[in-house]
């Protein structure tokens, strides 16, 4: 019988709530439990051993390879991975280890005395260009066993050092705690509301998260419709449940240019990337809020465009989906992407898209490390008026991120959290001949973990081109672990070898405790001090055409 006066309803709500978290908090426990031991095992098996580290890191190299268990090389060494393993001797093992420690705090001293030479002439600059994307097959099987997806009773676990299961009672404290006594900040706006009240602020607004028009001319071109064309769903009495062979399709005369290389941000991680003209749509959500209630945030700022502007526009080959947020995914617009459209997702969410009307035979899940190849034709206006197509080499490759996922109380990191390296080549002629691919890093919300990043770096890097989040990452006790400060995306564009980057995921929603302005703000004092180019992580407006 369900309750029905007030004291028994407090008190099933009281017990319900009680249940609920003593069970995730035994889960956790357990969990953590594991995790740790896991870690413990993997670091001790696939330590990171590496010729080099990072350029950037060499200075403070002794120091950072203590922390993230990467020992530092000379230069000149041939060894690799597994040396010390070759011994069957435990003791031999541990004394090689040892000595290797003792070379690494000898090279921090030799560092600190002699920062310029060791900057010259320990590491030159063509084994600097080397670095990124320089792992042996041996360094990379340490790489991709240390950090490989790891579940434990039915739901995944962070491979990283850094995380720390938080539970949703760390959550509960943050907003009904934090957030109400110690830093007044429920329903915290980041003081867009009282900026937006003035002339100076309104003018500040305008300045820091301008919105332009998209400039569709420069993603796709306009072919006649005798010359035939794409599909693309229509809207109208179309629902989710409804057969593909139902829903409307018309006719969208325009295909992208098949050299195009361009940039578009239209919120948070939403960004319309084109590489060697495929065009890639990222963590596509188009509404006002990530959920539909009086608790979830409005966007900052208006639109650039709108989903039905960008099935009109542009023809979309691929959706790369990092994670399954409200505000990284929005199902209710998943019906009305063409039926050829490929979605590159992580390991879990095929249940949730066919649910919502995506082909199964279009998804990809694609675990850590796990590589995906697809040969997409590309369709371009010939010189002659004819309407042709190139074929274009599509690789992606899952990498971790330091994150977790759901979209209820119930299904918790039930499914997988993934970045991803991406590289474009062209296919010429019927040899197959290969001309140099072009390359994307597309980082999912994570907090920073030196070792990860490094050797994502190292085995996939360098980048032509980086998408990396700089929000949403107050109050730093509560969100270090899964979204990253200003100052760590900077130092990620160094771990992986990114030549240019794109601030992304801020400026469109206020779900944490740092004002709206202090991403862009603490992003160009930390250019500013270490005299980096602007080019490294650059700020852009809404809608902006970058062409790369």
């Amino acid at each position: 019988m369900l309750p029905t006066k007030p004291n028994q309803l407090k008190s099933a709500i009281i017990t319900a709530a009680t249940v609920y978290c003593t069970g995730w908090g035994i889960y956790y426990l357990a969990q953590e439990t594991v995790r740790r031991s896991h870690l413990r095992s993997r670091k001790k098996r696939y330590p990171l051993r590496a010729p080099l580290l990072p350029p950037h890191t060499v200075v403070s190299g002794a120091r950072i390879a203590s922390r993230v268990g990467v020992f530092s090389r000379n230069p000149s060494s041939t060894s690799h991975l597994g040396d010390g393993h070759l011994s069957q001797n435990g003791h031999a093992d541990a004394k090689a280890k040892e000595l290797e420690t003792q070379a690494a705090k000898e090279q921090l001293r030799r560092d600190s005395l002699l920062e310029t030479e060791v900057s010259t002439q320990a590491v030159s600059s063509q084994e600097r260009r080397d670095w990124h994307g320089g792992a042996s097959d041996v360094e990379l099987a340490a790489i991709h066993r240390r950090f490989s997806s790891l579940k434990i009773l039915g739901r995944y676990a962070n491979v990283v050092p850094e995380w720390r299961e938080q539970g949703a009672w760390e959550w509960v404290f943050w907003k009904c705690f934090y957030s109400l006594f110690y830093q007044p900040r429920i329903w915290w706006d980041g003081g867009l509301a009282r900026d937006l009240r003035s002339a100076e602020g309104r003018a500040k607004v305008e300045a820091l998260l301008p919105v332009e028009a998209v400039d569709w001319a420069l993603l796709a071109t306009e072919v006649p419709t005798s010359l035939g064309g794409y599909t693309v769903r229509d809207n109208a009495d179309a629902n989710p449940a409804s057969p593909a062979s139902l829903l409307r399709e018309r006719n969208v005369p325009r295909v992208a240019a098949s050299h195009a290389n361009t940039f578009t941000w239209i919120g948070q991680s939403t960004c319309l990337v084109q590489i060697e003209g495929i065009t890639i749509l990222t963590d596509p959500v188009f509404g006002d809020q990530p959920v539909t209630s009086v608790f979830s945030p409005r966007r900052m700022r208006p639109m650039p465009c709108s989903f039905d502007d960008v099935l009109a526009n542009v023809p979309v080959d691929v959706v790369l989906l990092t994670h399954n947020h409200f505000d990284h995914l929005d199902v209710s617009i998943l019906h009305r992407f063409p039926s050829n459209v490929q979605f590159i997702v992580p390991v879990g969410l095929t249940s949730l898209l066919t649910k919502y009307g995506v082909r199964k035979e279009c998804i990809h899940e694609i675990d850590w490390w796990d590589k995906g190849k697809l040969d997409i034709d590309v369709p371009i206006l010939e010189k002659n008026g004819v309407l042709g197509s190139r074929t274009r080499r599509f690789d992606v490759t899952a990498v971790p991120a330091s994150h977790w996922s759901a979209r209820s109380p119930l299904d918790t990191n039930t499914t997988l959290w993934n970045s991803y390296a991406i590289r474009v080549t062209k296919l010429e002629d019927p040899q197959n001949r290969q001309a140099s691919p072009r390359s994307l890093f597309f980082c999912g919300d994570t907090g920073y973990s030196p070792s990860l990043f490094t050797a994502i770096g190292r085995a996939l890097g360098p980048f032509d081109m980086s998408c990396i989040p700089i929000g949403s990452y107050g109050p730093r006790w509560h969100m270090q672990i899964q979204h990253m400060h200003v100052v760590e995306s900077v130092q990620v564009t160094r771990d992986i070898g990114s030549k240019r980057g794109f601030a992304m995921h801020w400026g469109t929603w206020q779900m944490s405790d740092e004002r709206w302005d202090d991403p862009h703000r603490e992003l160009h004092e930390e250019l500013q001090k270490t005299g980096e180019d602007p080019q490294r992580l650059l700020t852009v407006p809404f809608g902006k055409v970058h062409t790369l």
